[in-house]
């Protein structure tokens, strides 16, 4: 018997799955994420702001300054509702206020003096991803007299996946993870010789549909899993 073969890109990911899929629940959730996650294997979403444009279709051009941030606030078909892969799925979108309280603090999972002490020099730490409704959420750790040479700890929650955590940790790790002991339901670190700096990241399969990945140029895999050790403990 021919064993399948593992999908090893987001859209041989979708052609995988079984046509039609329900719509996931999207609502309170930042467009700009789940368009490329729990949206992302649908061909045709169509998003309506409040003025009635579509910013993924038409986003704003450069003369007109940044394009905004949504939060979806309504889906149609409604959620859980069968559609197939080339079906219409529209959300209508409400501007996302930045400077609401989120709760989350991705920058205390591992502290900017835990982060020095590791990397061994001064470090300043940057929450990404932090507002509301997010489902990537990263800190970015930078050393001054080393630019280049700083981490970025990411996780990732329902929301963030076209499929789910587990199908996006292989294909995370299919171009030749090494598998990584004592961390998380399962961990491998991968070299991603195509970046700039070429760089290392510690992908960590965890409990209830997430994911987390530790990235940085020229690291030893030594390196990312004392930052990850910490991050999960306190992540929970």
């Amino acid at each position: 018997m021919t064993r399948p073969v593992e999908p090893t890109t987001v859209a041989q990911l979708c052609d995988a799955q079984k046509w039609p899929r329900p719509v996931p629940d999207v609502v309170g959730r930042l467009l700009y994420q789940v368009k490329d996650g729990s949206l992302g294997c649908w061909d045709h979403i169509r998003a309506v702001a409040p003025d009635g444009h579509d910013p993924l279709s038409q986003p704003t051009r450069p003369s007109d300054g940044q394009e905004k941030a949504y939060r979806i606030s309504a889906v149609s078909p409604a959620v859980g509702t069968p559609v197939d892969r080339h079906g219409i799925v529209t959300v209508e979108l409400v501007e996302a206020d930045a400077s609401a309280p989120s709760g989350l603090r991705p920058c205390d999972w591992v502290t900017a003096a835990e982060a020095a002490e590791i990397l061994g020099g001064s470090v300043t730490a940057e929450p990404l991803g932090d507002q509301t409704g997010s489902v990537d959420i990263a800190c970015i750790y930078d050393k001054p007299v080393d630019v280049g040479d700083g981490v970025e700890i990411d996780l990732q929650v329902p929301g963030a996946f076209p499929v789910d955590a587990a199908r996006q940790f292989g294909l995370a790790t299919s171009p030749g993870g090494t598998g990584v002991d004592g961390i998380g339901v399962r961990a491998a670190c991968v070299y991603e010789s195509t970046t700039t700096p070429p760089s290392t990241t510690l992908v960590v399969l965890l409990n209830r549909d997430r994911l987390f990945r530790v990235t940085q140029g020229y690291a030893s895999c030594n390196t990312l899993k004392r930052f990850a050790q910490l991050a999960i403990g306190r992540i929970g």
